[in-house]
This record gives C-alpha cells, sequence and structure tokens, in this order.
C-alpha cells in the first residue's frame, strides 16, 4: 500500500468515525473494512493520487488541560513526541475493560503513551479500579463529561490516535482488538517513517 493510499485509508477512517459517532459494540472498522466495493463507489473516488492527497488535510489536536487521578493538573501537548492512544473509557463499560489489557500492553512500547481517560466517573471509582487490575498507563478523569461532550462521542470506548506532531491520524469507535491495534499501528507507523523520508 503506497503512502498516499495509507492517507487516505487513514482519512476514510476518520470520515467514518465522525460521520457516524462512536459505538459501544464489539463491531470494529478497520483499514481492510473501507476498500471501495461498488462500481459507485468506485467512481466518487478520486482518479489520481494528486487528488487523493489534495483531499486528504491535516487535523492537529489543540492542547487540552488534562486532570490525573490524584487532582494534579497537566496537558495532552505533555506527551508530545511519541504516538499517543487517547483512550475515552469508564470502568462500567464491558468492551472498555476488554480491551485494557491492550492498551496496557502497548504501552510499555518507548514510542507509545496511552492516556486513559475515563469519562463520567470519580477519582476513586476510576482509582480502585486501576489499582485493583494494575494498569501502568496513565489515567485521568472527566467527571462531567465535558472532554468527551466538547469530542462528540456518544459511546464507548472510543480512541484516538495521535501522531508525535499532534496529528489526530485515526479514530476508533468501539473496542480495539489486537488485529484492529496491529493494523492500525502498522499503518500509523509506516504513515511516520513515509513522512520522515520526504
Amino acid at each position: 500500500m503506497t503512502h498516499k493510499l495509507r492517507i487516505a485509508t487513514l482519512g476514510i477512517l476518520l470520515l467514518t468515525a465522525l460521520i457516524t459517532g462512536c459505538t459501544t459494540t464489539a463491531e470494529i472498522k478497520t483499514p481492510e473494512a473501507t476498500e471501495v466495493t461498488t462500481t459507485q463507489q468506485a467512481q466518487q473516488q478520486p482518479e489520481t493520487e494528486a487528488e487523493t492527497e489534495a483531499e486528504v488535510e491535516a487535523y492537529y489536536m489543540d492542547d487540552l488541560d488534562l486532570t490525573m487521578l490524584d487532582g494534579s493538573e497537566t496537558s495532552l501537548y505533555a506527551y508530545e513526541g511519541k504516538i499517543i492512544i487517547l483512550n475515552f473509557w469508564a470502568t462500567w463499560c464491558k468492551y472498555c475493560v476488554q480491551e485494557m489489557p491492550l492498551l496496557d500492553e502497548i504501552n510499555t512500547r518507548d514510542d507509545v503513551v496511552v492516556l486513559a481517560l475515563s469519562t463520567g466517573e470519580d477519582s476513586e471509582t476510576v482509582k480502585d479500579y486501576i489499582d485493583k487490575y494494575g494498569y501502568a498507563f496513565d489515567v485521568f478523569v472527566d467527571e462531567a463529561g465535558t472532554l468527551s461532550s466538547a469530542f462528540g462521542i456518544s459511546g464507548l470506548p472510543t480512541t484516538f490516535f495521535i501522531a508525535p506532531d499532534m496529528e489526530l491520524l485515526h479514530v476508533q469507535p468501539g473496542m480495539v482488538t489486537e488485529e484492529s491495534l496491529d493494523q492500525i499501528m502498522t499503518a500509523i507507523e509506516d504513515l511516520l517513517e513515509s513522512k520522515s523520508n520526504q
């Protein structure tokens, strides 16, 4: 898959996530699931790679104030320089619970940081849950749901994949699986490598 096709695929995934909203089902949309399958869809696609590249505009994340479990404050930009996986979740969400071990595992990579943003729950509930399972990623609380509302998140989990330069690369509504996480990370790594070679 070429660099431009990967950018187009990530753009299509982002657009799909923003249009359809978030889901709490286990249905996962992966890059392979977005391939053009009908003549009508094929006719809607740009005819040249130049047109494809022109239609994909980068979106860079604004800085966000984040509240840690202990009440201290930090910001999204404090994590600039790594691939950021910003996960909106809750302790009562069964799909969130299922994906947590995967997120904890990928957080051990030097080039990745997982930021788990609990939505609509108090610090004590979240801390008890994190302590019980021993997760090592950074955990934040959005007790009033302000950030999730600002992003239009209507279902949990929802995960944002952000490049080291703060470019939003992908939004994953619903649970990530080992397979979908591997596919997303491979596409991101290929894209970042391609950008570094330009």
